[in-house]
């Protein structure tokens, strides 16, 4: 049997696991982001094959499917049973040294409307509403300090937070780096939010909000939004990776869902919605007084709507 034969076999073997372990709830989504973060070995398993594919010594060669089978084990060992992403209170090492940067922008009456783009490495993001500043968030880093921009354009409050720490990779210990941030931005003005976040986890609490669009990139993550219906037309644009979607609507908001999921997993048909034109409707679309118009491009995940 030809080496590259069994190295592909394993990684879809591989792959499959990871999939299975996730459904059944044994694994974390988490998963992903700690292969991604061992991309060297493929180079290594690669040369491997190519030195000793054609020598006398081609029995060595095999060392390359093996080298992906133990990272896979390793991997999975690693995120066992674990399936949340790291919280805000564990216990840090001695050894892990961090800052808290804190950035506040108040109320203005100046202001008409936000304009926020975030983008955010690997870690954990919370965004919630505040009732009184126009933005503040706790950003947590190892190494690099968020930089953040903010600017007054015609009535329009324009905030760029740009946080992306540099991951210190450690096979021995999990908990090794933090890029987490909580966020609070404004609920009594009209929204439109920009994130691109690497692999992460990233929980949306927008229910309050008077959001008109939310544009979201980001790799492999585990996603839940929360929308709410104090604005008319909210626009929903998700761009994803291997992901875990839950997105959380009110019972009287009308959806329209484009999906380009083929090989994903949903609930569309049992949340009542039926598909109209290659697209999913709720059966209240076109009378309900707020609509929510989503589309999503993702790689092979799990997407769930539910009515709260």
């Amino acid at each position: 049997m030809k080496v590259s034969s069994l190295c592909w076999g394993v990684i879809f073997i591989g792959i499959g696991a990871f999939f299975l372990g996730i459904n059944t709830g044994y694994l974390s989504h988490y998963v992903w982001l700690k292969l991604i973060s061992l991309w060297p070995v493929i180079l290594i398993a690669i040369g491997i094959a190519l030195v000793f594919g054609r020598t006398k010594m081609k029995y060595l060669a095999l060392l390359a499917p093996l080298l992906f089978a133990l990272t896979f084990i390793y991997v999975a060992v690693d995120g066992w049973g674990a399936r949340g992403y790291y919280s805000y209170d564990y216990d840090y090492s001695s050894k892990y040294s961090r800052e808290v940067y804190e950035y506040q922008v108040d109320s203005d009456s100046d202001v008409k409307e936000l304009d926020i783009e975030i983008d955010f490495g690997m870690g954990e993001m919370w965004i919630g509403p505040s009732n009184n500043e126009l933005f503040s968030g706790d950003f947590e880093y190892r190494t690099k300090r968020p930089q953040i921009k903010y600017a007054v354009d015609n009535g329009v409050g324009e905030l760029r937070v740009k946080s992306r720490d540099l991951q210190k990779l450690n096979f021995f210990k999990r908990r090794n780096f933090k890029n987490d941030a909580r966020v609070f931005i404004a609920d009594y003005l009209p929204l439109d939010l920009d994130l691109d976040i690497g692999a992460a986890r990233v929980e949306l609490d927008l229910a309050d909000h008077k959001l008109r669009t939310l544009y979201l990139d980001t790799g492999a993550a585990d996603i839940d939004i929360k929308l709410g219906d104090k604005s008319k037309s909210q626009k929903i644009d998700i761009d994803s990776g291997a992901s875990s979607i839950s997105i959380r609507v009110p019972r009287d908001m009308a959806l329209e869902i484009d999906s380009d999921i083929a090989l994903s997993e949903t609930n569309f048909n049992s949340a009542g919605l039926e598909k109209y034109h290659g697209k999913f409707r709720s059966d209240n679309f076109g009378t309900a007084s707020c609509t929510a118009y989503i589309e999503i491009d993702s790689g092979v995940s799990e997407i769930k709507v539910y009515y709260y």
